[in-house]
């Protein structure tokens, strides 16, 4: 292939249903890391990838997920947007080996649309097992197109996909295709649908019926709820019992460091030592230990669950609830995106077509705990009931998993409120496709689950952390008629922290941890114990103990814990999603509310009680 012969750089989009590995593909081709996920509305942006093949220069798009491009979801509506605005020299068109009868509807609207197409048939290792044996040939000659079998366990065919891409967009550049040549498939969804089904007999005339045994079980009447609480108790048990011993040992470990630190800082003022050991390093430090081991543990865990493809059955599940409140059960995978991250889940919300349920699931987001308020609840659960750290896993998990039921009733009870007072409207249609169980990838699970979101948000925490730490500092450090502004900080809140059964120090370090939820803890002890160096007599639990909190404390720091405002990164990602204030204001004030009300009643029901 001659440098003349093509353009210096060429357009190659990508396109497929949903579920068929298209972003995989994408990744393969371009060498990135796009987050890949088994199930719908995955990716809503197009995103964009370079990969160099001789002296061309090859741009992929990867095109959100869709099932035709006269439907009316975000995706198929920036999908068909950018085939029309954007002129690309070849078009790859991704379908599943083990389902061309579905997924062959799209490839025929697009051969009508687009000239210039290559048909990836990909998940051929799945086909294989499954005894599925396509004749690529014949799809050829139906779709005048080149056909490329790929698998996702072999590079070496996606290496072979470049290159007929390569041939393809040479062939654009040479020649024109006339239109007469190309196959006058029908534009109409409901002919392609009937087209594509007698094609998919014709080349793979032996394709079994799918089968859905664990479906009956995950979805069933009588065993649906049961199983999936159960699978999320087993979630978080591992998580908490997993997250114990590290954390105790990076705290050993941090306060080992903090010695030999302060050794080779004794030769400095004794307030840049302060300053250096109490507020940067201590702040830092506390926010690694206790971040780091429930991260490590959960978001794999969480990875596992999403590519063997169990939140869209969940979201199946919770489509019948939501649509009570006059949403749908898109809300409820926004919700499980908010379990790692609330601006994730805020980001997810595209997904959901109508207006108004997509502005109440962005309202309702921060109402379940991101990962950065795990290890607060963790904590605070073994202070509940007074065992701190010697608190069994079983029993902590148990209040992890009441916690999460009780943010997904307020998030409903949020959602029905919302939808019948200001955010009033037709509920939009729901259809979901399940897709099918797939044995997850263990290594490249752990590298997303690591680099791409452990180390990722930790890092994100430590950025953060460090100058809160001595932001704090300085407040201990700086006197106000001969009291420290922080202490005075903590005196004004103190009123209003003892009516939600908190202290004016806890209820200051939520407050100060706006930038990132993680810093709670670490602030709450570096605030109690007036910016002092970085203890390395005990961890976070037995230093919160000694500034007083107890269990009805460690109750109402849990409540407030799960709902207070969100973090600084989440209240931009709803502005940029909604771009009106008001919005952005009440996603701020929907979870504190919700906060306060609930320590004051708790507050004033235990004084009652006790």
């Amino acid at each position: 292939m001659s440098s003349s012969s093509m353009k210096e750089c060429c357009l190659v989009c990508l396109a497929g249903n949903p579920n068929v590995g298209k972003s995989t593909v994408f990744n393969g081709l371009t060498g990135l890391r796009q987050h890949t996920g088994n199930w719908t509305g995955k990716t809503v942006d197009p995103a964009r990838g370079q990969w160099k093949l001789g002296q061309t220069l090859y741009e992929a798009v990867d095109l959100p997920g869709i099932y035709s491009l006269g439907g009316g979801t975000p995706e198929e509506r920036v999908a068909a947007d950018f085939l029309a605005r954007e002129e690309a020299d070849c078009l790859v068109v991704v379908l599943d080996a083990t389902a061309l009868e579905r997924t062959l509807a799209l490839a025929l609207e697009l051969r009508r649309r687009h000239r210039n197409l290559v048909i990836c048939l990909n998940l051929m290792d799945e086909a294989e097992r499954l005894g599925l044996h396509p004749d690529g040939a014949a799809l050829s000659e139906a779709l005048q197109a080149p056909v490329v079998f790929t698998r996702a366990d072999q590079p070496r065919t996606v290496e072979a996909l470049r290159r007929v891409i390569a041939v393809a967009c040479m062939k654009r550049g040479e020649e024109a295709q006339k239109q007469e040549d190309a196959p006058q498939w029908s534009c109409s969804p409901e002919q392609a649908l009937r087209e594509a089904s007698a094609l998919a007999k014709r080349i793979c005339p032996e394709a079994p019926r799918p089968k859905r045994d664990w479906d009956r079980l995950l979805l069933g009447k009588w065993t649906a709820w049961p199983l999936t609480l159960l699978l999320l108790f087993g979630l978080l048990y591992l998580t908490v019992r997993g997250a114990n011993y590290p954390s105790a040992l990076l705290e050993k470990l941090f306060s080992r460091l903090a010695a030999q630190l302060r050794m080779l800082l004794s030769g400095l003022p004794p307030t840049l030592q302060s300053l250096l050991l109490g507020g940067l390093y201590g702040t830092t430090a506390k926010v690694v230990s206790v971040m780091l081991p429930p991260m490590a543990i959960f978001f794999p865990l969480f990875s596992i669950l999403e590519d063997l493809g169990l939140l869209p059955r969940l979201a199946f599940l919770l489509d019948r609830p939501f649509a009570a409140c006059g949403s749908c059960g898109r809300q409820g995978l926004c919700m499980c995106m908010g379990c790692g991250c609330n601006a994730v889940g805020v980001t997810g919300c595209r997904i959901i077509p109508n207006e108004s349920e997509r502005i109440a699931a962005v309202l309702t987001n921060a109402l379940v705990p991101c990962n950065g308020r795990f290890p607060t609840l963790i904590l605070l659960a073994g202070l509940l009931l007074g065992r701190s750290g010697e608190l069994s896993a079983l029993a902590t998990a148990g209040i992890l998993t009441f916690c999460l039921l009780l943010a997904c009733a307020v998030t409903l009870g949020s959602t029905a409120l919302l939808r019948r007072t200001i955010l009033r409207g037709e509920r939009g249609s729901f259809v979901l496709e399940l897709p099918p169980f797939r044995r997850p990838r263990l290594a490249q699970l752990l590298l997303r689950s690591i680099l791409d979101r452990t180390l990722r948000v930790l890092g994100r925490a430590v950025c953060v952390a460090a100058p809160a730490g001595v932001l704090i500092w300085i407040l201990t450090y700086v006197q106000l008629e001969g009291t420290g502004l922080l202490s005075l900080m903590a005196g004004w809140l103190e009123p209003l922290a003892v009516r939600m059964g908190l202290s004016g120090t806890l209820l200051l370090a939520f407050v100060l941890s706006f930038p990132a939820n993680e810093l709670l803890l670490p602030l709450a002890v570096l605030i109690g114990t007036a910016g002092s160096s970085f203890a390395a007599d005990g961890g976070t639990a037995s230093e919160l103990i000694k500034l007083g909190v107890g269990p009805q404390m460690a109750l109402c720091g849990a409540v407030f814990t799960l709902f207070h405002w969100p973090c600084s990164t989440t209240v931009l990602t709803v502005w940029h999603e909604t771009r009106r204030w008001k919005w952005t204001l009440l996603s701020v004030l929907l979870p504190t509310l919700v906060g306060v009300v609930l320590c004051l009643l708790i507050h004033a029901l235990w004084t009652v009680f006790s």
